[in-house]
């Protein structure tokens, strides 16, 4: 295995995420400070967060911690939704309502742009995150936070999107301390959690990759992949899904837990599966999430868990450690997620999104994400 680490560039990214993490916390953490103001921050009525792709996974992730933080409704919408069909009388009821939080790496997403052309236009205040603060994105939003994210050799997106997962997690932290749902010893505690969380990963990852890599050996040949959650567990799911598309090609599907019983629970190919199931002991869903992993167990299902309740058992096991709250759980539960996409691409010998060779290469007239006919519905 230690071949494969060293020849496979999503591994590479993988084992930086903790320097990654020191690297980037201050900036972030200065510019989450001061993007919004206490006048601001307190005329909210309501949260979007919207974003395609990873940064959809980031913020179902976010979404439970935005709540706790501000006492507020907050929505994940996706681009699309939010540009075609959204009903525009609940924009703009208030000055700057909703905050729509715009999440894109590239800043270049041609329906993000549409997005948040058409909720500004009507009234909306829009905070970009990403990495291109001369982007589109950048150039149609109110605020901005750029994620300084240091150079890496090219690999389906795990460094970005850890990135998008601190801003994320640090701008609710503010929120919530300005709004007085939090204290700011709570505050300090959340951020020293984060911060933490690299010392935590450094301790974690040769065990984890250990784990991850003897059952994705043993699945090497599967059909397909599932990944479960629920709640802001479910943000881990959708990555890992996306990233077993992008990594490796495999067909990948992602579902809550409870659906898992009333569906996904009859699958007929379960030796040639792959299954991650993410289970945090604090999530509200947890009791429904034991139950399906008892019921797994009971029919002999093959499944990788994420978890730090010791009381939890799957084939192989992944060990969380504990946050200072557990809604920041999937800062690290991703992680093995990745190692996974990243195990299965190099044993499959698939170059990643496949190298946009052949069906997948793109031509300057292709439709891509960045280029696409915009509509903007009035």
């Amino acid at each position: 295995m230690n071949n494969l680490n060293n020849e496979n560039a999503m591994c590479r990214q993988v084992e930086s995420l903790a320097r990654l993490i020191r690297d980037i916390y201050p900036d972030l953490e200065e510019q989450t400070r001061s993007v919004l103001t206490t006048p601001e921050i307190y005329m909210l009525k309501k949260i979007v967060l919207t974003g395609s792709g990873d940064c959809h996974a980031a913020a179902v992730a976010a979404q439970n911690m935005f709540e706790k933080m501000l006492g507020l409704p907050v929505q994940v919408v996706s681009p699309l939704e939010l540009s075609r069909y959204y009903q525009m009388k609940w924009v703009g009821e208030t000055p700057g309502d909703p905050l729509v939080i715009a999440l894109s790496n590239s800043g270049k997403a041609a329906r993000l742009l549409e997005a948040v052309k058409r909720t500004r236009g009507c009234g909306s205040m829009v905070l970009a995150v990403t990495a291109d603060k001369e982007s589109p994105l950048a150039g149609n939003a109110d605020k901005i936070i750029g994620m300084s994210v240091p150079g890496f050799e090219r690999a389906p997106g795990t460094r970005t999107y850890m990135a998008m997962l601190l801003a994320l997690y640090l701008i609710a932290i503010r929120m919530g301390e300005v709004r007085l749902k939090i204290t700011q010893e709570q505050s300090g505690t959340y951020r020293q959690s984060l911060l933490t969380m690299a010392d935590r990963l450094e301790e974690c990852m040769d065990k984890w990759k250990d784990a991850v890599f003897s059952y994705i050996e043993r699945k090497k040949d599967a059909w397909g992949a599932e990944f479960y959650g629920s709640g802001y567990d479910m943000g881990s799911a959708v990555y890992g899904s996306e990233k077993m598309y992008e990594a490796a090609g495999l067909l990948a599907l992602y579902s809550d837990t409870e659906n898992w019983f009333h569906v996904n629970y009859f699958l007929r190919a379960t030796q040639r599966t792959m299954t991650m199931v993410f289970a945090d002991k604090d999530n509200p869903a947890h009791s429904r999430t034991r139950e399906m992993i008892q019921r797994m167990n009971e029919m002999g299902r093959d499944f990788l868990l994420v978890t730090n309740d010791g009381s939890l058992k799957g084939t192989v096991t992944i060990t969380l450690p504990d946050p200072a709250c557990g809604l920041l759980s999937p800062f690290l539960s991703f992680v093995p997620a990745a190692l996974a996409a990243a195990y299965t691409a190099a044993l499959l010998g698939e170059e990643y999104s496949r190298g946009f060779k052949g069906i997948w290469e793109e031509t300057p007239s292709s439709f891509t994400t960045v280029n696409s006919r915009e509509i903007i519905m009035e």
